[in-house]
């Protein structure tokens, strides 16, 4: 384990929490990581979890360009579920198989700080995205051997919570961290010109062409091509996205003789 290796941020989504067994062999991947050199930071979402939840308590929602609308209501719902049960449930999981995981929320040491974004065509309600980014505390357990798992929840200047898509929140910090990969995992094999057609996945794109296919994906991809190009910008130096719902995907895709997911450079 080297606390000053090259910086992985992995974004680890609801749709890859759904089994004993993905949990198991994501920890063990990234000890395998870990034991390559590599120093990880692990920015957690948890859509499915918060939908559930929302669904219990007969809360509706709905979403808009890939983002769920939010209301107070829902604000205090979402910061419930992804503080409390989607961060302890992996930080447990990743500590029982000796991985020393230490739960992040962006509101500590104000990891994230957000403002509300703003839709000229319909009003999001409680939604923000990151307008700042103090990696100090990030930089502090890496430099001393733990992996931070980071929860998308802020709040802005005012102390204002806002629900921020935990794809872009982990754009966002691995631009900050100047990562090696920003690494996001969701429930689609990668990138397709023409989805679902599974002849047009994109093993490679640049980023001129994700700027030009934007306008044409399906609404779950947006936030994360947005997080990619948000990344790639700001230090970042390359993004992979890739299907985490099968077991040991994650270094699968990391593994130099493979061709998995769509990897974007600038």
């Amino acid at each position: 384990m080297s606390t000053h290796g090259p910086i992985l941020v992995i974004k680890f989504g609801g749709n890859a929490m759904t089994s004993p067994e993905l949990f198991t062999s994501f920890a063990q991947d990234i000890t395998s990581l870990r034991e390559q050199g590599f120093r990880v930071v692990i920015s957690h979402g948890g859509g499915p979890q918060i939908s559930e939840m929302l669904s219990r308590l007969n809360i509706q929602s709905e979403f808009v360009g890939g983002l769920r609308v939010t209301t107070a209501e829902i604000a205090s719902v979402v910061a419930t579920v992804l503080s409390g049960e989607v961060q302890r449930t992996l930080v447990t999981a990743l500590n029982t198989n000796k991985v020393p995981a230490v739960g992040v929320s962006g509101e500590d040491a104000k990891v994230f700080t957000s403002t509300r974004l703003v839709d000229q065509e319909f009003d999001l309600g409680l939604v923000g995205t990151v307008a700042l980014i103090n990696p100090k505390l990030i930089h502090v357990l890496l430099d001393n051997g733990y992996i931070p798992v980071v929860s998308p929840v802020s709040s802005t200047h005012d102390g204002e919570s806002l629900n921020v898509n935990a794809d872009t929140a982990a754009g966002s910090l691995a631009g900050a961290l100047g990562a090696q990969r920003l690494i996001l995992m969701t429930d689609v094999d990668g990138v397709f010109a023409a989805y679902p057609d599974p002849e047009s996945l994109l093993s490679e794109m640049t980023l001129d062409q994700v700027c030009e296919l934007l306008p044409s994906v399906t609404e779950g991809m947006i936030p994360k091509l947005e997080s990619a190009v948000h990344a790639l910008r700001s230090g970042c130096e390359s993004v992979q996205i890739i299907n985490g719902s099968t077991e040991h995907s994650l270094i699968k895709a990391l593994s130099t003789n493979r061709n998995i997911g769509t990897v974007i450079t600038p």
